[in-house]
């Protein structure tokens, strides 16, 4: 879970305000989840309106992410 900045409106992920000024109004803070891969340590994806979940499903048909995977399911094998 990432503390974001909230558009009110919205419900999208907005620019937050720069550190030790007030929170702009029409903006609020929420925690937000995150999509972490397993295979491909430090990718962390913050499911959003369309774009990031696209994100993530092209990082799945990525080429390193399923060498990584493959790799995986022969240890088990």
């Amino acid at each position: 879970m990432k503390y974001s900045a909230v558009n009110s409106t919205t419900k999208a992920p907005c620019q937050a305000p720069p550190p030790g000024q007030p929170t702009p109004e029409g903006v609020k803070w929420m925690y937000l989840p995150r999509i972490r891969c397993h295979d491909c340590p430090g990718k962390l994806y913050t499911p959003g309106p369309e774009t990031t979940v696209g994100n993530f499903e092209i990082h799945l048909k990525n080429r390193q992410h399923r060498e990584r995977v493959d790799a995986r399911a022969a240890a088990t094998s």
